[in-house]
C-alpha cells in the first residue's frame, strides 16, 4: 500500500496543476470579457426637451423696505431687475447687473462716453485745478485737477421724472 500511495499522490497533483492553469485561464478569459463589455458603445438615452416657461416680465418698480431713505438694497435692485427682465433665476439677474457694471467702468476708465438708452449720458470729466479755502484756518490752498464721473440725463428722463 506504501508504493500506491506516491501513485495517487502524483495523480492528484497533476490535477490540481491541471486545474490551477485552466484556471488562470478561465479568469484571463473572464477579464477580457468584462473588459469587451467595457468597450462596446452605451446606448444613447433619448432626451426630451422640457417644455419651454415662459417669461412673465413685471413693468412696475417694488416699494423699498427702507421707507426713510427711499433707497434699494443691492439684494432689492437684483430683484427688480429680474423681474423687469423676465429671468428666471435671482443669479442670471446678478450676473446681468455685474456685467453691466463691469462694462460701465472699463468704458468710462477708458473714456469712453456712454448713451444710456433713454435715461442720459455717463462720461468722464477732467476738472481744472483752483485754489480753495481751508475754512478752519482761512489759509490759502491749491486744489489739484481730478477726474469726476459726470452724468446728463437725457429729455424723456427729465420729461417723466420732473
Amino acid at each position: 500500500m506504501a508504493k500506491k500511495a506516491p501513485a495517487k499522490a502524483k495523480k492528484v497533483a497533476a490535477k490540481s496543476a491541471k486545474s490551477t492553469k485552466s484556471a488562470s485561464k478561465s479568469t484571463k478569459s473572464v477579464k477580457s470579457a468584462k473588459s469587451a463589455k467595457k468597450v462596446a458603445p452605451k446606448k444613447a438615452a433619448v432626451k426630451v426637451a422640457p417644455a419651454p416657461v415662459k417669461r412673465v416680465k413685471i413693468r412696475k418698480a417694488t416699494k423699498p423696505k427702507n421707507d426713510r431713505s427711499m433707497s434699494y438694497t443691492q439684494s432689492e435692485f437684483v430683484e427688480n431687475v429680474r423681474g423687469f427682465t423676465g429671468l428666471l433665476k435671482r443669479a442670471e439677474a446678478k450676473e446681468l447687473c455685474d456685467d453691466l457694471s463691469a462694462f460701465i467702468i472699463d468704458s468710462l476708465k477708458r473714456g469712453y462716453k456712454l448713451p444710456l438708452l433713454g435715461l442720459g449720458k455717463l462720461y468722464v470729466r477732467r476738472t481744472k485745478p483752483r485754489v480753495g479755502r481751508n475754512p478752519a484756518t482761512g489759509e490759502m490752498i491749491q486744489i489739484p485737477s481730478k477726474k469726476r464721473v459726470r452724468f446728463t440725463p437725457a429729455k424723456v428722463l427729465k420729461e417723466a421724472v420732473l
